[in-house]
């Protein structure tokens, strides 16, 4: 499968399959404020635009640390935006509890259409269905 590089820095990965319609997250770490990620959103517009509406994204958050409130309405921003676009469903893949409720607050907040996982391999197997 072959996957396209959207993005690549210390604080996430975004990458895109066109074939199976689908976006790859990995957040990393701790994000201070927005401005450590200028282009997050920007980033989000050019995997968009590789992708058809119904795609579906896999989100890594097991390196995630708890983000600030700030940070957090970036994150929300991003969603609107994925949602806006026709998003199908979202797996996230979390080994941190503290993250994994911040994450699914804010996907609550915004409707975000997404399932829990602790493995890739059934994020996968569950967005494949």
């Amino acid at each position: 499968m072959s996957q396209i590089k959207i993005s690549e820095n210390k604080y996430y990965t975004i990458f895109v399959s066109p074939e199976k319609n689908r976006a790859y997250l990995k957040i990393i770490g701790f994000w201070r404020n927005p401005e450590i990620v200028p282009n997050y959103l920007s980033d989000w517009n050019t995997a968009l635009s590789k992708l058809k509406k119904g795609f579906t994204l896999l989100t890594d958050a097991s390196e995630m640390k708890t983000h600030p409130q700030e940070v957090v309405k970036l994150h929300e921003q991003a969603q609107a935006i994925l949602l806006k676009n026709g998003i199908k469903k979202v797996a996230e893949i979390l080994k941190d509890d503290i993250a994994e409720m911040q994450l699914n607050a804010v996907a609550k907040a915004t409707q975000f259409p997404k399932k829990n996982f602790r493995l890739a391999e059934d994020a996968e197997k569950w967005l494949d269905e």
